[in-house]
């Protein structure tokens, strides 16, 4: 994935080795809708449960008689609510309790409300927020009316099914494979045909107790205690079970996880274990176990019940310190280059130590790994999950990591932005030092090349006009001494010779440095001067229409001088097109030869020096020379530059 481009993905390729598109306009607009929705229907939920904690203040019946009816125990089954009256608790439901079940339902509502703003697209937050509602719709079994009691006594349990799905499901909440759904689903019978199966033969108000019931329980058809005796066994048997395998499952997923999976999983298998203990303690009554729970312990089942809202809470403050610890690695990015010291930083983040930055050599076509060795994206299979990172629609690299990664959308993204940034900002050090490397040996052809060209000057001089000069001199004297007068005009129209010999050597060299027709009369004229003296025939093609920079102009005649020399000392060419033309803020020099090709730039070479040249004014040299093709300098420079350039 990319942070910022959408490309197509191989099949071959993991269900997370994706590209991630920018999202679009619309798609944005589209978030909005959603998360406005979903704030609306938060704070519709917020409302029933005040509707429902009202219901619950104002239908509690506060009697003596109430108070310590066993029927009206919460989050227990007839049988446990009875089990516990005989044994040393005495449900007397007083201010603590309510604060406590209150409490426990509010953080229910509270976590759930967070999750789901936090992660959207998971079924968490609202599994959470749907569990905060059953646990209050329980809290009617308090109430001294018929229907409130019954509704209440139905709904004890309903909210658990919806915890073991959070669970079992971790941590998106969906319920993927055959044995979740079966599992939920077999908590989902034993919560609502089993408790109603409870309270179908089960007369509270003839049950024995310490405290006598006066429930109405609308749901009785026959009070059979004997049945009812039965029913409530099988029943409490198969939640043992349920929570015995629950258990099971804990331990497994927790054993097989890999690091990042445990360090989200950790708060919820705490919450869940101890509310395990909590909740067989309790059934413990129900199976006729030898010991009975004693009161701390069934005063434990709300703050037990809440430790999974808390839970849900410690992970999302995980995820966020994970948020922050990604931002802390992109600080490393500013001290110093995409290193083994930001991927640790990320594999802390993420809780991954697995996780593996792989890089994307175009010249292979494929990812390396630290080490050098050529690796491929994971499989759908696999146990490893990747995400491609694009610049410019080219991948750039890939994360490999757990695919429990992926649950936290959120917080890949982080990570991803993170190592798109690591990764630019490695290839724009790998440029600049490219660049840098390339100026310095820049410099080094310029003045190896301006020492070359002083000695040629030097050379020139000395076996031209300065010999020139000296015979010119020597001739000079010899007619000093001569007495004749013919041998004297002779001797003098000898030096003279000369001396018009090394004036025009001069003339040339000076033309070489820099032609006065240059400065004169401009680039074009400056061509045409030297296609005079050429070796081959030379065409040439105005169309500037106006002079350039003065440093543009003395570059190009340079650039194709030294053209024009090669067609007629190397190339065998027998004729030059040389064309001028302008290209907006850019002059184009085209000059071409129909010789025999293969030139290539060497190092200190003319073509060498001329490439160096057309950088140092910004602008491009393009040789192309097949061989037996002719050749063809393309050069783009700057018509405008400053005159110090």
């Amino acid at each position: 994935m990319t942070p910022d481009s959408g490309t197509v993905v191989t099949p071959e390729a993991s269900r997370a080795s994706t590209v991630v598109p920018t999202p679009t306009r619309e798609e944005t607009e589209t978030v909005r809708e959603e998360a406005g929705v979903r704030q609306r229907v938060i704070q519709l939920l917020v409302v029933v449960t005040a509707v429902l904690v009202a219901a619950i203040a104002a239908t509690v019946d506060r009697s003596p008689t109430g108070l310590r009816d066993p029927a009206r125990t919460l989050l227990l089954g007839p049988r446990e609510s009875f089990a516990a009256a005989e044994g040393p608790f005495l449900p007397v439901f007083g201010p603590t309790e309510l604060g406590l079940f209150l409490g426990a339902g509010v953080a229910f509502v509270v976590a759930g409300a967070i999750a789901w703003n936090t992660r959207p697209h998971d079924l968490t937050g609202p599994l959470i927020l749907m569990a905060g509602l059953l646990w209050f719709l329980g809290g009617l079994r308090r109430s001294g009316e018929p229907v409130a009691f019954t509704v209440g006594a139905v709904a004890t349990n309903l909210y658990l099914p919806v915890l073991l799905q959070a669970l079992v499901g971790f941590p998106t909440g969906r319920l993927e494979r055959p044995w979740q759904r079966l599992f939920v689903g077999a908590a989902w019978i034993l919560a609502t045909v089993g408790i109603v199966a409870e309270w179908l033969f089960f007369d509270p108000r003839t049950a024995p107790a310490a405290s006598p019931s006066t429930s109405t329980n609308l749901l009785l058809l026959r009070d059979d205690p004997s049945l009812a005796r039965t029913v409530q066994l099988v029943v409490g048997f198969c939640a043992f079970l349920i929570v015995v395998t629950l258990v099971v499952v804990v331990i497994v997923r927790w054993r097989s996880g890999s690091p990042a999976y445990r360090s989200g999983f950790a708060p919820l298998g705490v919450a869940y274990g101890l509310s395990a203990v909590i909740t067989l303690a309790v059934l413990s009554s129900a199976v006729n176990l030898p010991w009975s729970p004693p009161t701390w312990v069934l005063n434990l089942r709300y703050p037990a019940t809440a430790l999974f809202p808390l839970a849900v809470a410690i992970g999302l403050l995980r995820y966020r310190l994970a948020r922050a610890a990604v931002s802390d690695a992109m600080v490393e990015i500013g001290t110093a280059p995409l290193g083994a010291g930001f991927v640790d930083a990320l594999r802390r983040a993420v809780h991954d130590p697995s996780l593996v930055l792989w890089t994307y050599v175009p010249e292979r076509a494929a990812y390396v790994d630290p080490d050098g060795a050529v690796r491929a994206l994971p499989r759908r299979s696999d146990p490893r999950a990747a995400t491609v990172l694009e610049r410019a629609g080219t991948p750039v690299g890939a994360l490999v990591y757990d695919p429990s990664l992926e649950t936290q959308p959120e917080l890949l993204a982080a990570v991803r932005s993170a190592t798109g940034l690591a990764l630019e900002h490695e290839r724009l050090h790998a440029d600049l030092q490219l660049r840098l490397d390339e100026v310095r040996r820049s410099r080094e052809r310029i003045v190896t090349a301006g020492d070359v060209q002083r000695r040629r000057l030097e050379r020139d001089l000395h076996d031209g006009a300065q010999q020139r000069l000296v015979a010119a001199s020597l001739l000079l004297r010899r007619a000093q001494r001569a007495g004749d007068e013919p041998t004297l005009r002779r001797l003098l129209a000898d030096g003279a010779a000369e001396l018009d010999v090394a004036l025009r050597e001069l003339r040339e060299l000076a033309r070489g440095v820099y032609p006065a027709v240059l400065t004169e009369r401009g680039l074009a004229a400056a061509l045409r001067s030297l296609a005079e003296r050429a070796p081959v025939p030379v065409d040439i093609d105005d169309a500037l229409g106006e002079r350039p920079s003065a440093p543009v102009e003395l570059a190009a005649y340079l650039i194709g001088a030294e053209a024009v020399t090669n067609a007629g000392k190397h190339s065998g060419a027998t004729v030059v097109r040389i064309g001028l033309h302008r290209t907006g803020d850019m002059l184009r020099m085209t000059i071409g030869d129909n010789g025999c090709g293969g030139a290539r730039p060497t190092p200190g070479g003319g073509l060498d020096g001329l490439r160096d040249r057309t950088a140092a004014l910004g602008g491009e040299f393009v040789l192309d020379s097949p061989e037996g093709g002719g050749t063809t300098v393309d050069v783009t420079l700057p018509f405008r530059v400053d005159a110090g350039s």
